[in-house]
């Protein structure tokens, strides 16, 4: 009896080729899953087309993998456009948040030192006080017995995207009866302003406050202050 040796040889494998194409067609119905999937039908399809190549007998699926690289380098393509859509939609309204905040907090910190003023005026005979009196107001009222400090840190100055900036009025001459009751650096009036250090980009208007007691603005980086006081051309906040 005679016996015969049959070779069996298997198909080439073309798995990862197909994959490639695959993850390359949904790359294109998914914007490219965010560039993840692209990159990822991009690897297979370069790998499977070099495994082709170099080893046919072992590996085929050519083309499929030629259609994978194209398939995921036209997502990649259209993920640009998609990504420029987006920075269009989000950029001003980021802008738009940012310069909202800046002048929430300078509209805020202006009444704070009106009400700080306010609060030194009832304490020095009616008069006005520097930022420094404000912080330390023992230093500049004669016999001061009220709260250690009518205003925190120092407000004058770059902040958040504002320049904040103290006015002072025209200087009081206490009278004889006034000597030795209120601070010999009195102030008639004051006028406390805040202007954007970039127009358009960090805010739009600039605000002003003084001893009225009203936050005014106007829109630009400029706010008229005249002895003391806001310009007419302040729009009062409500």
């Amino acid at each position: 009896m005679s016996s015969s040796a049959s070779v069996v040889s298997g198909e080439p494998k073309k798995g990862l080729a197909i994959a490639s194409l695959v993850v390359g067609i949904l790359s294109i119905l998914t914007l490219g899953c965010l560039g993840v999937g692209a990159l990822t039908g991009l690897v297979l399809g370069i790998v499977a087309l070099r495994r082709a190549t170099g080893s046919p007998q072992q590996y085929s699926g050519k083309g499929l993998a030629i259609g994978g690289i194209v398939t995921s380098g036209l997502s990649l393509l259209l993920l640009i456009p998609f990504f420029g859509i987006v920075a269009a939609i989000a950029i001003p309204s980021f802008l738009r948040a940012r310069i909202s905040a800046n002048e929430a907090s300078a509209m805020g910190d202006v009444r704070t030192v009106i009400s700080a003023e306010a609060a030194y005026q009832s304490q020095n005979g009616a008069y006005y006080g520097s930022l420094e009196c404000l912080s330390a107001p023992a230093g500049c009222i004669p016999g001061y017995t009220g709260p250690a400090f009518l205003l925190g840190p120092p407000l004058a100055g770059d902040k958040a995207g504002y320049r904040r900036t103290f006015h002072p009025g025209p200087a009081v001459q206490p009278g004889e009866d006034e000597v030795g009751r209120v601070s010999p650096s009195s102030l008639q009036g004051f006028a406390f302003t805040a202007v954007p250090l970039q127009p358009g980009t960090t805010g739009t208007r600039s605000f002003c406050g003084d001893a009225t007691g009203v936050v005014c603005s106007v829109n630009g980086a400029t706010v008229e202050v005249v002895d003391g006081a806001c310009g007419s051309s302040c729009i009062p906040q409500q």
